[in-house]
């Protein structure tokens, strides 16, 4: 992650070190949505001038390529979760003491339990750790699995969000109280194959990943919040945030 450090740091230094990593959060999560939140998108980014817009994109590629060269063979490492750790005093008081699973505790428990085939539920997932050492398992894992992540932490819920997206995995990452079972949102995340990206889940929504079962997805679903595919909006012109890829592909 030194890269990514590096590059943080040209953001940090003239704003809050917590909010530029949230609104890193925000961007990527906007970028995965494939022009659905573009309003929100808009109005994280106009809090930094040009210069710093140019530092996202950077920041995006640094981390695939962070996760790319700790992937290979069934391996896989939580960049995310690692900086969170490793700056945890600058997250404000509520961060203060919140640290995350051991990988290798993780991979330990992924191996015991091995589950194939089902919903794999974390009530308390953070960053989505062990719900990933259960992926990187068995390459069948993320076409046979869906995962069900829940946290009481907004930032974890989407530090969550893009692990999933990166490691090409299913699920709904749901940001509620699991001992209360209050729920305040969530994100369903689809299959890179199905080309659907990430969709919001309203807190109703979020009840049939909390009670149900899933069943292997199939490449024609499509989600009933979906008004416009991304193609149309892109024609529109209007999903300025897919601009974040760019550095990806150029």
């Amino acid at each position: 992650m030194n890269e990514f450090n590096k590059i943080f740091a040209g953001l940090a230094y003239r704003h809050s070190f917590m909010n530029v990593f949230d609104d890193f959060l925000t961007l990527t999560i906007c970028a995965f949505g494939l022009g659905r939140y573009e309003a929100e998108y808009l109005e994280t980014i106009k809090r930094y001038d040009k210069k710093e817009i140019n530092l996202f994109p950077q920041l995006l590629s640094a981390l695939v390529m962070y996760y790319t060269d700790h992937s290979t063979g069934g391996g896989w490492v939580d960049g995310l979760g690692e900086f969170f750790e490793e700056h945890n005093g600058k997250f404000g008081r509520d961060a203060r003491g919140q640290f995350f699973t051991p990988p290798q505790l993780c991979d330990l428990m992924a191996m015991i339990t091995n589950p194939t085939n089902g919903s794999i539920n974390d009530p308390a997932a953070g960053s989505g750790r062990c719900l990933i050492a259960v992926d990187r398992l068995n390459p069948n894992n993320r076409l046979q699995n869906f995962y069900v992540a829940q946290d009481v932490d907004n930032r974890c819920v989407k530090m969550c969000v893009v692990n999933m997206v990166l490691y090409g995995m299913k699920g709904a990452v749901l940001h509620m109280n699991t001992i209360s079972l209050e729920v305040f949102g969530g994100y369903r995340v689809y299959l890179p194959d199905v080309g659907l990206g990430v969709v919001k889940l309203s807190k109703n929504e979020c009840w049939q990943y909390i009670t149900t079962t899933q069943t292997e997805e199939k490449k024609n679903e499509v989600h009933k919040n979906i008004i416009q595919q991304p193609e149309s909006l892109i024609k529109q012109g209007t999903a300025k945030q897919l601009e974040l890829f760019k550095i990806l592909t150029s």
